[in-house]
């Protein structure tokens, strides 16, 4: 099992399902990339998937409340759902025109979480699963047009930061840890200046403000 920076299965609030651990299911992932990438030849890509900018503004905020809890109690459990589901659906969109637009450019060896999808699994899978990608697979990242929104965005920057990685925008440019941390502060600033609740954002902009010593 891996050692990573920040997530441990002891954190799993469901740690099997359907009679498997979940941590297993993790493995054969990473094994089925072992087939496919050597170590640290993998270029990351970082977009939004269930937060984001879009997240805020559109979600949230269309519906005047401040947090996707709150949402679900005003709309319903259903309705929240189908809401959620068109989110992430041009999430990914949006992250796979990126990748695409970086392949264009040249940049090989591409990993795109966005399309990724296994039943049964929450949001701390996907961040325990993509934070040992990073630290076995991966040598730079690039991070989508307002990654500074985006909670697992600000979380794939402190891994990729622990690990010492180039880390660029999305126009190619240098994305160091002094910039990040003005963006991630600016964007906290704006979310609250909402009245939205930005807890995990401000949680990750710790982490990066960690970093700096």
């Amino acid at each position: 099992m891996a050692e990573l920076y920040f997530g441990t299965t002891d954190a799993f609030e469901v740690p099997e399902f359907q009679n498997r651990r979940v941590i297993d299911e993790i493995e054969m992932v990473m094994s089925a990339l072992d087939c496919m990438l050597p170590d640290d030849a993998g270029t990351y890509v970082s977009s939004d998937i269930t937060t984001g900018k879009r997240f805020y503004f559109d979600f949230l905020l269309s519906h005047r409340v401040r947090s996707d809890e709150e949402l679900k109690q005003q709309v319903g459990e259903e309705k929240h759902k189908e809401l959620k589901t068109e989110l992430i659906q041009a999430n990914v969109a949006r992250g796979l025109g990126f990748t695409e637009k970086l392949r264009e450019r040249g940049v090989t060896n591409l990993i795109n979480p966005g399309p990724f999808f296994a039943r049964g699994f929450d949001q701390q899978h996907y961040l325990y699963l993509w934070e040992w990608v990073i630290i076995k697979k991966i040598y730079q990242v690039y991070f989508n047009e307002n990654w500074q929104y985006s909670n697992g965005c600000t979380l794939e920057y402190a891994i990729a930061t622990r690990k010492g990685i180039p880390r660029f925008d999305n126009l190619g440019n240098d994305l160091s840890l002094p910039k990040a941390i003005r963006m991630v502060e600016a964007a906290v600033g704006e979310l609250k200046g909402q009245s939205l609740i930005v807890g995990k954002l401000e949680h990750n902009l710790t982490r990066l403000r960690s970093l700096l010593s």
